[in-house]
């Protein structure tokens, strides 16, 4: 749940295997029922479709308005799906997928074809959390998008010979102060920004599970070419929780010294465990937290969580403008909305219990 409706994510893995290039010119996505819960075509389907030699550079979109998507011999491409349901609306029990494509025929003829296939089982029960932080005002940047934005959601690694994304659930946690604003004075300091040193906080019971300490921190707000990142130190200091039923909690670039758990402690939900720093592949201080599939801040999938409530208090219209320094102020029109289980949008500010 999201925005207080059901979304439904995942994608599809889509290889052309014929000897020739053909055309995926639209996607209908079915129900229980004969009629289509989602249909795409023209722009709407270019933005959800990302061939596979582009996965790990930029996927912004272009801006034409196509009405195919080529897919070239030999080659592949991921659909990312973000299916919203209506309100009140029950999800099916599974989702079935008619793809329709073209190819240029011997004589130079379009020729049409349509597949039907691909049965997804819904889930229906993600896991609830607590907040990994206390009090606000919080901005969930990065978080589940189904736009171009090549952050998260579509943050494909290749670890051990497998494709993953491990973040595709993932936030990135930073705090407003007083002033509506991410940092005062220089944003080259660390101690500056108001996310810096604040607690975090076991979401549930658990288990540390895998952990790493003593990495040294970036400097303020950095750029990516100025962070020497590998697989060993690209989520920074770090602590994992084993939350049972194969779900794992990532807190990552924490402050180096601040971890007051050790490798194998037990945990209960709301307990410190340590502080929000500027560590490893980050381009400032700030939080990232995500739920997987295993015990590996990379070499994992990531999975759907909700939290149990928070208040949310507007969206950021420009986030470039807060990393410029400008405050943020909620629209007069925008009141306070409690949310319990629900998983924030993209560029929430919202306050923890």
């Amino acid at each position: 749940m999201a925005d207080g409706r059901t979304r439904l994510v995942y994608e599809l893995h889509l290889t052309n295997f014929v000897p020739w290039a053909i055309e995926l010119k639209g996607i209908d996505v079915f129900g229980a029922g004969s009629s289509p819960v989602a249909s795409y075509r023209g722009e709407a389907l270019e933005k959800l479709v990302v061939p596979a030699e582009k996965l790990f550079h930029a996927v912004d979109s272009t801006a034409s308005a196509a009405k195919t998507v080529p897919i070239g011999e030999g080659h592949s491409a991921v659909i990312f799906f973000d299916l919203t349901l209506d309100a009140g609306v029950r999800p099916p029990a599974e989702l079935r997928h008619r793809f329709s494509f073209s190819f240029e025929g011997k004589n130079g003829s379009s020729v049409e074809r349509i597949v039907d296939g691909v049965v997804v089982p819904v889930v229906l029960e993600p896991v609830v959390l607590r907040a990994p932080l206390r009090g606000g005002r919080w901005v969930a940047f990065n978080a589940f998008s189904n736009g171009s934005s090549p952050d998260h959601r579509r943050a494909f690694n290749a670890v051990d010979g497998r494709v993953r994304i491990a973040e595709r659930f993932a936030i990135d946690w930073m705090c407003l102060g007083q002033d509506g604003r991410l940092f005062r004075g220089d944003s080259k300091s660390n101690a500056n920004f108001y996310s810096y040193g604040a607690e975090v906080l076991a979401v549930a019971d658990g288990r540390v599970s895998d952990l790493k300490d003593g990495l040294l921190e970036n400097v303020g707000s950095n750029e990516r070419s100025g962070r020497a990142i590998s697989l060993d130190n690209i989520v920074g200091n770090y602590v994992t929780l084993d939350l049972g039923k194969e779900h794992y909690a990532l807190y990552a670039h924490l402050q180096p010294g601040s971890l007051k758990v050790k490798l194998g402690d037990a945990v209960k939900a709301g307990q410190v465990l340590a502080l929000v720093g500027n560590s490893g592949n980050s381009d400032a201080p700030h939080l990232h937290f995500q739920l997987m599939d295993a015990n590996s801040p990379m070499a994992s999938e990531g999975i759907p969580y909700e939290l149990e409530t928070f208040t949310q208090l507007g969206l950021i219209n420009l986030p470039d403008a807060l990393d410029a320094g400008q405050p943020w102020q909620p629209q007069s029109q925008e009141t306070p909305v409690v949310h319990r289980r629900e998983f924030p949008v993209n560029n929430a500010v919202v306050i923890f219990p």
